[in-house]
């Protein structure tokens, strides 16, 4: 089965953090959610079992793009743990806080292969039902989804010219418009989940660019997706160009 439809919903939350893969005892954040991220808040909603849906929502199987509304800036605390065998240690703790509004907001494109479970997300978005919650990286940063639109067909068209409005992956990118003011990060994030011994550990990496204040990106790129007046780019490609 093909891709032939797009949910489009907004996560929102006050406070967030998204691990970045590499990091030890200072934990620092990528400034928006990576693909795995958006991989265990669509299982979450669905209600799927903790490391029971590497497979159903891989890369292969599932495409999601992801659109920064309001921006975050980093902000570093200091935070106090329990050791297992009693006391504290300290852990600086980078936290993403919003710029210039209430919340942290980012709109995610969702499409899969299996158009039952486009359905079954779709009716529990509409209806508010969040299943086991979502959280901005960890528990205590609480945050919830709000339906947008449903699109029932997209339309994939290589070699093209223009803004694109969300996260690409860097290989996708042919050439920057340096005419326009942006400023463009790149950096590594994990794409699927392992599931292993010990838990969980990635599958893969890969590198993806974004423009950190969410504004267009504009440029020359080998793969868009166009629906309606929007063209944005998932973070892994939908077919081989």
């Amino acid at each position: 089965m093909e891709f032939n439809k797009i949910i489009c919903f907004d996560i929102k939350g006050k406070t967030g953090h998204f691990k970045k893969y590499y990091t030890n005892k200072s934990s620092l954040s990528y400034i928006l959610p990576t693909r795995t991220v958006l991989m265990g808040m669509v299982a979450s909603i669905l209600e799927y079992p903790r490391d029971s849906y590497y497979e159903i929502l891989s890369s292969d199987n599932a495409k999601f793009g992801l659109q920064i509304i309001n921006p975050a800036y980093k902000h570093l605390e200091c935070m106090n743990y329990l050791r297992k065998e009693g006391g504290h240690t300290q852990v600086r703790l980078q936290l993403l806080l919003p710029k210039g509004a209430k919340n942290l907001k980012y709109r995610v494109y969702f499409t899969h292969r299996n158009e039952e479970l486009i359905n079954r997300l779709e009716t529990k978005l509409k209806a508010g039902k969040l299943g086991y919650g979502l959280f901005f990286g960890q528990r205590q940063f609480r945050a919830v989804a709000q339906y947008i639109e449903t699109i029932d067909q997209l339309d994939i068209i290589n070699n093209f010219t223009g803004a694109l409005s969300s996260l690409t992956y860097k290989d996708n990118i042919k050439s920057i418009n340096s005419s326009t003011k942006v400023d463009l990060i790149v950096e590594n994030m994990p794409v699927d989940f392992d599931e292993v011994d010990s838990g969980r550990e990635p599958a893969e990496m890969a590198s993806f660019c974004y423009e950190e204040n969410g504004r267009d990106i504009k440029g020359d790129f080998n793969q868009v997706i166009k629906f309606k007046d929007k063209i944005i780019s998932f973070y892994t490609p939908v077919q081989e160009v």
